[in-house]
């Protein structure tokens, strides 16, 4: 789910919400009440392999994300800031996924696979900024959809971690659709609607439980410097490298 502030005529059925076009240099961002996790990745055009240049976690030590709300955006920003200082990126932009009580997700299943937006008005969905993505066919009969929403102040306090930062955010999203993002990045050209389906419903739609650190190293290349810190992370990396391909398709 695409959030979009300044870019005109952006059709929301993708489940994230865009702000502006993706830099040259893409920083994800996976956010929960516990920790904010930074990944800076790059994509070799030629193999596509992913390559985690960089990994950071910050904990939460002081409420600065109590419930998924944004309580210190000054520590938040000075950690993108120095991320980013860090590692010598210029050009930051970034991605961010968010979990916790202020975001809004539902399963949903429906008897057509291309409902009008009123079909999907649930009462929960009242005065929040939402959307939904097909993923496609129940395994026994209809055609499933998440929904998920945010309420529009909440998502415009991370337009104002972009302005403390001087990191503009180009993509808002939840962690679920960036891992769905990643899901059909593992896949390749063998994903297939129907067995993503299945598959959500093995995990009992938790995703990222599919991710294995094994699957998970197939497709990417870690800096040496990182591959120790980072193991405990992997199915984080997920969501980042799921955050990081989303932006990209900007």
């Amino acid at each position: 789910m695409l959030w979009p502030f300044e870019k005109k005529g952006q059709t929301l059925l993708n489940s994230y919400w865009q702000f502006l076009r993706a830099g040259p240099e893409i920083i994800s961002a996976s956010i929960s009440p516990q920790e904010l996790n930074l990944s800076w990745i790059k994509k070799n055009k030629k193999t596509k392999i992913i390559d985690i240049k960089s990994h950071k976690k910050f904990l939460f030590k002081n409420l600065e994300f109590e419930k998924s709300i944004v309580f210190n955006p000054t520590k938040i920003s000075s950690f993108l800031k120095n991320f980013a200082k860090e590692n010598s990126i210029k050009n930051a932009t970034f991605a961010i996924s968010i979990c916790g009580p202020t975001i809004f997700e539902k399963i949903l299943t429906l008897s057509t696979s291309t409902p009008e937006k009123k079909d999907l008005n649930l009462k929960e969905l009242k005065n929040l900024k939402w959307d939904y993505t097909y993923l496609g066919p129940s395994v026994k009969n209809g055609f499933e959809f998440y929904i998920c929403g945010m309420k529009r102040e909440i998502l415009f306090q991370y337009k104002l971690l972009g302005i403390k930062s001087g990191i503009k955010p180009v993509v808002i999203t939840t962690a679920k659709t960036a891992q769905i993002e990643f899901y059909k990045y593992l896949k390749g050209e063998n994903f297939r609607q129907n067995q993503l389906v299945i598959d959500l419903q093995n995990s009992n739609y938790n995703i990222q439980s599919i991710f294995t650190p094994e699957t998970i190293a197939k497709k990417i290349k870690l800096n040496q410097n990182i591959e120790a810190e980072i193991k405990e992370d992997y199915p984080l990396l997920a969501t980042n490298i799921g955050l990081f391909l989303l932006g990209n398709k900007l």
